[in-house]
Order: C-alpha cells, then structure tokens, then sequence
C-alpha cells in the first residue's frame, strides 16, 4: 500500500525569520534600558551600604579618639592640598614627583586611618559605579611611594566653624551662609571632579550621589546642575578649588534638611 505523504508541513519562510528576529530586537531595545536602570540602581544601594559602614567606622574611630574624626596630617602651607583641611578621597599619600614632591610623604589621610585601624574591609571604601578606581589597582599603593585613592570624597576638617573644635564629631557645629545657618552634617560622599584628565573622576556616571550624613544616615540625590561636583570651571585656576568644594561641602550639608543640593545658599 502506498504510504500518504504530508506535504502542508514546512519551514518558515524567509519572510517570516525576518519579522521573528524584529520582534525579538524591538523587545530586546525595550527591555535593556530597563535592565540598565536596575544595574544602576543595585550599584547605588551597594554604594550606600558602603558608605553606612564608613559611618560606622567613624563613630567607633571616634570612642577610641576622645570624639575626634578620622584625619590625615596638619597643613604645612594655606593650598596644602594632602592635609586635613581638604575634603579628599586620597586614602594614602605617596612621595610625589621630583617636580611636585608630598608635602606629608608616606602617611595616611583621614579614610586611611579608618582602613588601617578601625574598618579592614577594602570593598567599603570603593563605589561599584566608580569610573576611575577600584580596590585592585589602588590598595596595593598603601605603603609604596604612591598615592592611593578610594571613590568617596571625606570631609576631614574641611569647611568646619571654629566652634567644630578640630573636628570632635558632636560639636561639628553650622556655617553662617549669609544670614542662613547651615549645620555641618555631611562627612562623606560619592566623588565627582569634573577637571581635565586625571582630574576627571565621577561615580554612578555623575548623575546621582549618595551623602553619609553625621547620624550615620545615608541618602540619594540627584546631581542636578552638577550641583554635587567640583565644577569644571575650578581647575582654570588650582586656587579655586578650595572653595569650589567648600560650596559641594554647603551643598550637601543643605540637603540634610531641605533635600535640595542644589537650592543651598552661595558661598561669598
């Protein structure tokens, strides 16, 4: 008996395999922005649990230090900028060049001093968003003749009222911006220069930051009109640069209270 043959079975057309791989592109480029989000969104959570651990770590610095913050070395000159009077992500000072030696030559800033003593967990001190250091590249810098930078900028005694006392952390007191009292409450933040080269360094790609409050709290801004960042316009002149983040310092201290960087009053 001859066998029946089915001959209604067949492959896709060509025609077909195109409209399939189309819809599969367009559900692909919906989908990945989406995905893009949630990546950066676990990226700012594990860097605010960093920073809530650097909060940590200050107050116990602080039991064992009769109150103070962690600091690095006293200045030896006004723009001495590896000492404690400069907010700085600087972990570890090298020797410098022959052109520009270390005015501190081989010591520790104030982040340093919490890795060394008080928080020997390395992660901690590095943002997963961080573009410009990781922990691999800089930790083993500790102890050479190199720098060595983690991805948040402290404040050390940066941009501190006299009554701040040199930095005891329950006496941190407030800035008198005009007629505005603006309580010191930031101690550290994710790091955004926006200079030229290596003077380039931002973290979640400058869009949003997270601010380790006095209290240990941690919160998320936007970084609206860059408002959480040293300005491009400061490194024209080195001596600037001071008070340009001073007035990042004034910022966040500002949006403790109010949530808004960016509204805080001006330096003069």
């Amino acid at each position: 008996m001859q066998k029946c043959v089915n001959r209604s079975r067949r492959g896709f057309t060509l025609v077909e395999l195109l409209v399939v791989v189309a819809i599969i592109a367009l559900l692909v480029s919906l989908l990945l922005p989406a995905l893009a989000g949630v990546r950066a969104a676990a990226k700012r959570a594990t860097c605010g649990s960093n920073l809530r651990q650097l909060g940590v770590a200050i107050y116990a610095y602080a039991a064992e230090e009769r109150g103070f913050i962690p600091r690095g070395p006293d200045p030896l000159a006004p723009f001495d900028l590896s000492s404690n009077q400069m907010a700085t992500n600087q972990l570890w000072i090298g020797v410098g060049t022959p052109e520009m030696p270390a005015t501190h030559p081989r010591q520790y800033m104030g982040q340093g001093q919490l890795l060394r003593r008080i928080c020997p967990q390395p992660a901690a001190f590095f943002c997963p968003a961080d573009g410009n250091f990781n922990q691999d590249e800089e930790l083993p810098r500790i102890g050479t003749s190199d720098d060595a930078y983690g991805s948040y900028l402290y404040r050390e005694l940066d941009q501190l009222p006299p009554v701040a006392a040199r930095g005891l952390l329950d006496r941190l007191g407030a800035n008198i911006v005009g007629a505005i009292a603006v309580p010191v409450a930031a101690l550290a933040l994710d790091t955004n220069s926006l200079g030229p080269g290596r003077a380039f360094h931002v973290n979640h790609d400058g869009k949003r930051v997270n601010v380790l409050f006095r209290d240990a709290s941690v919160r998320d801004f936007a970084n609206r009109n860059d408002c959480l960042a040293i300005p491009a316009a400061a490194f024209a002149n080195w001596a600037l640069i001071p008070g340009a983040i001073d007035q990042l310092l004034t910022n966040a201290d500002f949006a403790y209270q109010s949530g808004s960087p960016e509204h805080a009053p001006r330096l003069p």
